[in-house]
């Protein structure tokens, strides 16, 4: 496999990639972290996200359509046949490796909520009473959120060499996605997927032209 190749997921707003729980006493919904605090974004997330920014288009590049089930598989497929591998998207390493010596480092050290509450804040929301326009009793929630101009890399693993229509396809679903986790329609979870972090690489590659 080649793992040569990754996808920069930069946050140009605020973002709130939910694991589905909260955390008690503190938010109600809770964002994707590791052991160390650090935010991340599910690999499994950002191939669903690729997949149905490629299924809003595909009409538009039926030449592509024999990559994109070498990309995203079959739909209704139960056999694992893609020959795309994506990882999870996380933080470079070298800040990975400054945070694990921080907190496993003699006192004074930094707790994993340290390095969370760094990296994050917080969000209040509430529901709004129809008919008056105040604010509905009981629905106020808290929303824990990734703050915007972080940058994530997601290792990309080929399991066979791809072809121009691949990385063309991929490029496509790349630029397509533009939004993603809770409150994406309410201004957050605005992002930028680019091939290595190269934009205009990225661009070329959509538009097949030279590398």
């Amino acid at each position: 496999m080649n793992g040569n190749q990754m996808i920069q997921v930069e946050l140009l707003s605020d973002a709130a990639f939910s694991r589905g729980e909260g955390t008690a006493g503190v938010v109600d919904i809770e964002v994707e972290h590791d052991e160390l605090g650090l935010p991340f974004l599910g690999g499994k997330t950002l191939r669903g996200l690729l997949l149905d920014s490629w299924l809003s288009m595909h009409h538009l590049f039926p030449e592509l359509s024999a990559s994109a089930q070498r990309i995203f598989g079959i739909e209704a497929d139960f056999e694992e046949c893609s020959i795309l591998r994506i990882g999870d998207a996380v933080v470079d390493n070298d800040t990975r490796k400054w945070i694990e010596a921080a907190e496993s480092r003699p006192k004074p050290s930094i707790s994993p909520m340290n390095v969370l509450e760094a990296m994050t804040d917080i969000r209040r929301q509430t529901s709004e009473e129809r008919s008056t326009g105040a604010p509905a009793e009981t629905t106020l929630r808290s929303v824990r959120v990734i703050i915007r101009d972080l940058k994530l890399h997601s290792s990309l693993y080929w399991l066979s060499k791809p072809t121009d229509a691949d990385l063309r396809c991929l490029s496509l679903a790349l630029l397509a996605t533009r939004h993603a986790g809770l409150g994406r329609n309410r201004g957050r979870g605005n992002i930028r997927l680019t091939l290595d972090g190269d934009i205009k690489n990225t661009m070329q590659l959509a538009t097949g032209g030279a590398v």
